[in-house]
């Protein structure tokens, strides 16, 4: 009876050692990467067509490296085609290291997220509507008035 629990023991282990294993190989963990091949062919004033040819080789080049397109369509996140050439993918650091070995590739780096410093600009940079010789009363609380336009990159869900 001693021999069968010992068994049972070991054959738990190993299977524990083994999904484990398959687990890891699994959940490889993944980063946003851009990709940025350099300035585009089409020049400033891209036609629709010239943009649906630039994205279209963003899947070609990454899909060298994954093996399908379809993959590479599940990986890609953005395709810059307009202005710089590239794409933003969810890539395996082996596999964000193999394209930057590509020819076409001028470089690769990952993603940084960076935190806004303020939601409430006015009061951030000193005006407040409370006071009346303020410069924000004076300025006429803004009033046709641009003082910045920030693209944070964050998408709304």
């Amino acid at each position: 009876m001693g021999r069968s629990i010992s068994s049972h023991h070991h054959l738990l282990f190993s299977s524990l050692v083994i999904f484990t294993l398959l687990l890891n190989h699994v959940h490889a963990t993944k980063k946003c990467y851009i990709v940025y091949l350099g300035a585009h062919s089409h020049g400033p004033t891209p036609s629709s067509a010239d943009l649906e040819i630039a994205t279209s080789s963003h899947y070609d080049l990454l899909a060298s490296i994954l093996g399908s397109e379809e993959n590479a369509k599940e990986a890609i996140i953005y395709s810059y085609n307009k202005q710089i050439n590239g794409f933003a993918a969810m890539l395996e650091e082996e596999q964000a290291a193999q394209i930057a070995k590509n020819g076409k590739v001028v470089s690769v780096f990952l993603s940084k997220e960076h935190k806004l410093h303020t939601t409430r600009s006015w009061e951030f940079v000193g005006l407040r509507g409370n006071d009346i010789n303020s410069a924000w009363q004076k300025g006429r609380f803004g009033e046709n008035t641009i003082i910045a336009n920030i693209d944070s990159g964050t998408k709304l869900k």
